[in-house]
């Protein structure tokens, strides 16, 4: 700052210098700025101290404007002084004319400019509403001091012989041009329009640039640091920006994931985008988990492993099949045997039970055997039968023997009722033939042989095998529980063999069915394969989902805390693209950014959400337009208030010559 002001004081003494051709002429001015600087830095602080907002520019400014605004002011009254002065106008009364003359001219064209600065108070940038008002006082403090102080300066030095004009060198330079544009007016006016307008066309070839970086020195430490990770990295990457979408609602739900990635999707087709990342997409590329093609690959990958074991146990649904055709034979089969041998059985059973009670009858009559003869006259000639019957009983019994086996082992007939009852019945029978008791009956047959011994000599045998076959039927039980219990036998073997079949013919229709599915499931996963890899890596393509407990997973839970609020109301995407983040194309960028995100939220979750960018490129676009709209507004501000300072101080809106 100190070198600028001295920089600039040298500036406006060689100024001063060539034109007043005197030292000490040229000292008058610089003398009145230096103290309009001092009351006017005095001035401005005591108001910052009141509360007047101050940038980091303002005294910058403020010294600049004073010493131009000074000098300005200064030479409009030395130049009315010199005039007075070739006219042999004595010195103190060259000041008052001068003083008198001038001194409005200098107000208007310090009210002119000090109006247009205070106009900048209603700038949206607050550099410039912050600057105005400083300026504004710089403006009135030189004009102040330039019809205050420096009329008795010029006076006290002008007794001193000090700042008397110099020969005029140039006054005939300056009235050949004022003929020539007296003679001349309209070429002079259109040459003059042509070059003016010649030199502000330059104007449209001007780029603003909003790179503080460079403002600075190339060797400034913080612009080598930039200019060594320009060199291993891109500048979007290290000047990032980014999209914020805040939300009314929480949009850690699916769909609005769903929606957030279609947004973060548009955003990323735009030219110049390289990369978008977010809750969604925290590489930049949308997660592999959550695009519905990868999760469809899965599927198919999951479901042709299932088909792949399906085929490989298709001979084993041969042998089901096989297995239990032959389940049902063999069962229809024994239904057929066990009818064949058990019928004669049971009526063994029914003459055993016939003859049993018989002999009970005749128990208490042994001593009558003579009364009693016919009775057992037809006793013996029951007996020769029933080694016969009790073989052929005992030869059934020993044919479903191995059944036994087969249905204590299997597991299936534990769980089936009639299964089950038939298995006890059976083991019943088998108790019978392994007990002897067929033996037994065919013994007692053996012993009535008629016509070999009478009644009278065989009582000691009945006695003895009446006692034999008590001790027989005790073993048995009742003979006629006995035969209800071969009837359903036979009727639960019947069953048994019924439901066989059927089984059989339900595991066909299941073998085929399972055939059949598999089949289908080899289509469905070679579609859904195909269509997993036909639309990798295509977002519109691929679809998302991503469950709401997605959030649960820690990983997942870290990685979007970087992304979401813990509310989960705003999100925000980093956006890199290959423009320079300080670059107009940059800044356009940006409202393309939001213009296509703002077009994604309709007919979504996020229709009620709003889209803002931050970073670089955001910020300086928004400064660039609020630039654009303080410069129109301090145009039109500053062409009001010189118009208007005329018109006062011409009393006229048209200024009309007085000659």
């Amino acid at each position: 700052m100190v070198v600028i002001s001295v920089a600039t004081a040298g500036l406006i003494a060689m100024i001063l210098l060539v034109v007043y051709r005197s030292v000490f002429t040229a000292l008058l001015p610089l003398l009145v700025i230096g103290v309009s600087l001092a009351v006017g830095r005095g001035v401005l602080s005591a108001l910052g101290e009141s509360g007047m907002p101050v940038s980091q520019f303002t005294i910058a400014f403020m010294t600049v404007i004073l010493l131009g605004a000074g000098t300005d002011y200064s030479v409009f009254l030395i130049s009315r002084y010199h005039e007075q002065r070739r006219q042999n106008v004595p010195p103190n009364l060259s000041v008052i004319n001068a003083t008198a003359t001038i001194g409005r001219v200098i107000l208007a064209s310090a009210a002119t400019v000090a109006f247009a600065f205070l106009a900048m108070v209603f700038a949206k940038l607050s550099v410039f509403a912050a600057l105005g008002p400083a300026c504004a006082i710089a403006v009135f403090v030189g004009f102040a001091a330039t019809v205050t102080l420096f009329p008795p300066v010029l006076a006290l030095a002008a007794k001193r012989g000090i700042g008397e004009p110099k020969a005029d060198r140039t006054r005939r330079y300056w009235n050949w041009i004022a003929v020539a544009v007296v003679r001349r007016p309209v070429p002079l006016l259109v040459a003059s329009l042509a070059l003016v307008l010649g030199l502000a066309a330059v104007a449209l070839t001007m780029h603003i640039s909003y790179d503080d970086r460079q403002g600075q020195p190339a060797t400034t430490a913080s612009n080598e640091g930039y200019h060594l990770l320009d060199r291993h990295f891109r500048k979007d990457v290290i000047v990032t920006e980014f999209m914020l979408v805040e939300s009314p609602t929480d949009m850690r739900t699916s769909k609005a994931l769903a929606d957030l990635d279609e947004m973060a999707s548009r955003v990323s087709q735009l030219p110049g985008v390289t990369k978008v990342s977010g809750v969604t997409r925290p590489t930049g590329a949308r997660l592999d988990q959550a695009q519905l093609s990868w999760q469809n690959g899965q599927i198919g990958d999951k479901m042709a492993g299932a088909v792949a074991k399906g085929d490989a146990h298709k001979d084993d649904l041969a042998k089901l099949t096989h297995g239990a055709d032959q389940l049902a034979g063999g069962l229809a089969q024994l239904d057929t045997t066990l009818r064949t041998a058990l019928t004669p059985l049971t009526g063994i059973l029914t003459q055993a039970q016939s003859s049993g009670s018989q002999v009970q009858r005749f128990r208490p009559l042994l001593q009558q055997l003579s009364a009693t003869a016919p009775a057992v006259d037809q006793a013996i000639r029951t007996g020769p039968g029933l080694r016969q019957q009790a073989d052929q009983a005992q030869n059934a019994i020993a044919a479903i023997d191995p059944l036994v086996g087969a249905l204590n082992t299997s597991p299936w007939c534990a769980t089936t009722p009639e299964c089950a009852q038939l298995r006890d019945q059976v083991q019943i029978l088998v108790t019978l033939r392994h007990t002897g008791f067929f033996n037994q009956l065919a013994n007692l047959g053996d012993l009535y042989q008629p016509g070999s011994d009478t009644a009278a000599g065989t009582v000691a045998d009945v006695q003895n095998a009446i006692t034999s076959l008590d001790k027989a039927f005790g073993a048995l039980g009742d003979p006629a529980d006995l035969a209800g219990n071969i009837r359903r036998l036979q009727s639960g073997i019947s069953q048994l063999a019924s439901g066989a079949q059927a089984l059989a013919t339900g595991v066909h229709t299941l073998a085929d069915s399972n055939i059949e599915m598999l089949s289908g499931m080899s289509q469905i996963a070679t579609q859904l394969q195909n269509s997993a890899r036909t639309t990798a890596g295509s977002d519109n393509a691929s679809g998302f989902y991503l469950p709401t407990n997605a959030f649960e997973n820690r990983q997942f839970a870290d990685v979007a805390k970087h992304f979401l609020s813990p509310d989960g109301k705003t999100a925000r995407f980093a956006i890199e693209s290959s423009y320079d983040p300080y670059s107009s194309d940059a800044m356009n960028l940006a409202h393309k950014i939001t213009d296509v995100a703002d077009a994604a939220r309709p007919n979504t979750s996020l229709a009620n959400a709003t889209v803002s960018m931050a970073g670089f490129p955001a910020v300086n676009s928004d400064i660039q337009r609020l630039l654009a709209a303080d410069f129109h507004q301090l145009a039109i501000a500053t062409l009001v208030i010189v118009g208007l300072i005329l018109v006062v101080l011409l009393r006229a809106l048209v200024a009309r010559s007085t000659y």
